[in-house]
C-alpha cells in the first residue's frame, strides 16, 4: 500500500526473543548482560518499507549514528543484500569508513558541507549535501572531480519549513544555475519533515513547497560514470516519518533511517500505534542475567543515597549494565525491566549507578534467568519508545547512547551470527 499508512497481517508483534537464545548469547560473550540486534527483523523492516513505497520508488537508507545504534556494519550488510539502491549518512568520517569497509553503493551526506571536508568527499566519491556554494566555490572548479575523472555530485537541500540546513525555495534557481556554470552534478534535491507523525497535515504543506519549486528540474539529467552515461535527477522527502504517512513515497527514493531497525521517529500513543501498524519490528535489546541477588529485610536502603527503602523482606537483585553503557540515570526509581520468561515487569529500585541496577523480584530469579533491560517491542515501560516518553526524549537516543563496553550479539536467521566482544568493535 502506498499514498496512507499501512496495514497488514504481519504486523503483529513478534514475542520477546526466548530464553534459550539470550542465555546463548551470554554464554557466548561470557558476560552477565549484552545487547542483542535481530538482523532478521531489519531485513523485514526493509520488506516493509518496500510495501510502502511505489512501484518506482528506490530507498536510500539512512544508517548515521551507527545505524541508529544497532551497528553500522551488520545493519549495511543486510541493506545491501535486500538490494537498497543508495545509503545516506550524517558526517564525511561516516561515508569515508564504510568506502574502507567496500561499501560501493552512492552515499549521500546529509550534513552540511565544508570546505575542509571537500577533499575527502572527493577522494572518497561521496555525495555532499549543499544548502550554499561557499564550499565549492572556494575551490579551483578543475579541481572538483573524483577519481575517475567524472565530476563532483552534490545533493541540494531544500528548506520548506524545517529551518535549519537548506536553500531557500526562492534561491534554488540562482543555486542551479551557479552549479551547471561550476560543472557540478546535482544528483538529488531533497527535503526534511518538520512535524510527527500524527501531523500530517502540517508536512502536507512541506511536501507542496517541495514538488512546485522542483518542478523544474525534475526532468534534468546528470552525468554519471566519468562522462560517459546520463541519469535522471532525483527526488527524495519520506524519512520514518513520511513513510507511515504516505507522503513523498512515490518520488525517486524513500529516506528511512530509524524504521530500519524499527524505531519509531515519535513516542506519542498515536504515532507508535501507525507506526506498529505498519508492520515494523524493533531490532535491538538489551538483555542481561543478574549477577547476585538477596532477601533484604524492611527498612533496608538502597543503593547511592539510600533513595528507595524496602517496605518487607523483599528479593533484590543486582544487573550488570548502568550510565557509563548507556542506561539514564534518570531511570532511578523510575524505570523497569522485563523478566522474559514471564513478561512480568520488575521495577528499578535505588540509583542506576554507573556499571550496575538493581531491581525488585517477586521471587528468587531461577539459575540462567534472562531480562529485558530494553526490550525489542513496544511495551510501554521497557522498548525504546517507552523509555524515551519517560524519560521525555528522543525516541533514537534509547539504542543510540550505547557505548561499546557492552558486548553485542547479532542475530541472523533465527541463530547466532556475530559475536562482537566487550571493548573490541567499533560502533
Amino acid at each position: 500500500m502506498t499514498g496512507g499508512v499501512c496495514m497488514r497481517g504481519e504486523a503483529q508483534q513478534k514475542a520477546a526473543p526466548s530464553s534459550a537464545l539470550a542465555s546463548q548469547a551470554l554464554r557466548q560473550v561470557r558476560a552477565p548482560s549484552c545487547i542483542l540486534v535481530n538482523l532478521d527483523a531489519v531485513r523485514h523492516n526493509v520488506q516493509v518499507l518496500r510495501g510502502l513505497a511505489g512501484p518506482n520508488t528506490g530507498i536510500m537508507g539512512v544508517v548515521k549514528g551507527s545505524a541508529y545504534g544497532s551497528g553500522l556494519l551488520p545493519v549495511v550488510e543486510v541493506l545491501l543484500e535486500e538490494g537498497v539502491e543508495e545509503l545516506s549518512v550524517a558526517t564525511v568520517a561516516e561515508g569515508v569508513y564504510l568506502r574502507r569497509q567496500g561499501v560501493t553503493r552512492p552515499i549521500t551526506v546529509l550534513g552540511n558541507l565544508l570546505d575542509c571536508e571537500v577533499e575527502d568527499v572527493l577522494k572518497h566519491r561521496l555525495i555532499p549535501s549543499i544548502s550554499w556554494l561557499c564550499p565549492l566555490t572556494a575551490q579551483p572548479s578543475h579541481s572538483l572531480n573524483y577519481p575517475d575523472g567524472s565530476r563532483l555530485r552534490v545533493a541540494v537541500n531544500l528548506d520548506t519549513g524545517m529551518s535549519r540546513y537548506g536553500v531557500q525555495p526562492q534561491d534554488l534557481p540562482a543555486l542551479v544555475t551557479t552549479l551547471d556554470a561550476l560543472q557540478v552534478t546535482i544528483h538529488s534535491i531533497y527535503t526534511h519533515f518538520q512535524a510527527a507523525i500524527d501531523e500530517p497535515h502540517k508536512n502536507k504543506r512541506q511536501l507542496d513547497i517541495f514538488l512546485e519549486t522542483t518542478e523544474p528540474y525534475k526532468s534534468m539529467r546528470v552525468v554519471t560514470g566519468g562522462g560517459n552515461g546520463c541519469d535522471p535527477l532525483t527526488r527524495h522527502v519520506a524519512a520514518t516519518t513520511g513513510c507511515v504517512q504516505g507522503l513523498g513515497t512515490d518520488l525517486d527514493f524513500i529516506r528511512p533511517g530509524g524504521a530500519i531497525t524499527g524505531l519509531c521517529s515519535g513516542s506519542d500513543e498515536e504515532s507508535v500505534g501507525l507506526f506498529a501498524k505498519c508492520g515494523f519490528r524493533p531490532a535491538l535489546s538489551v538483555v542481561a542475567r543478574p549477577t547476585f541477588f538477596k532477601q533484604l529485610p524492611s527498612g533496608r536502603g538502597i543503593g547511592y543515597d539510600a533513595t528507595y527503602q524496602t517496605s518487607c523482606d523483599e528479593w533484590i537483585a543486582n544487573l550488570t549494565t548502568g550510565w557509563s553503557d548507556g542506561f539514564s540515570r534518570r531511570l532511578s526509581n523510575k524505570g523497569a525491566v522485563k523478566r522474559v520468561r514471564t513478561g512480568e515487569l520488575c521495577p528499578i529500585v535505588g540509583r542506576v549507578s554507573m556499571d550496575s541496577i538493581t531491581i525488585r523480584l517477586p521471587e528468587p530469579p531461577a539459575e540462567d534467568e534472562v531480562f529485558q533491560v530494553i526490550s525489542d517491542d513496544f511495551d510501554e515501560n521497557t522498548s525504546a519508545v517507552g523509555l524515551s516518553r519517560i524519560l521525555e526524549a528522543a525516541v533514537y537516543e534509547m539504542p543510540g547512547n550505547w557505548t561499546t563496553r557492552l558486548p553485542r550479539v547479532y542475530i541472523k536467521n533465527s541463530s547466532i551470527a556475530k559475536v562482537y566482544h566487550s571493548l573490541d568493535y567499533t560502533c
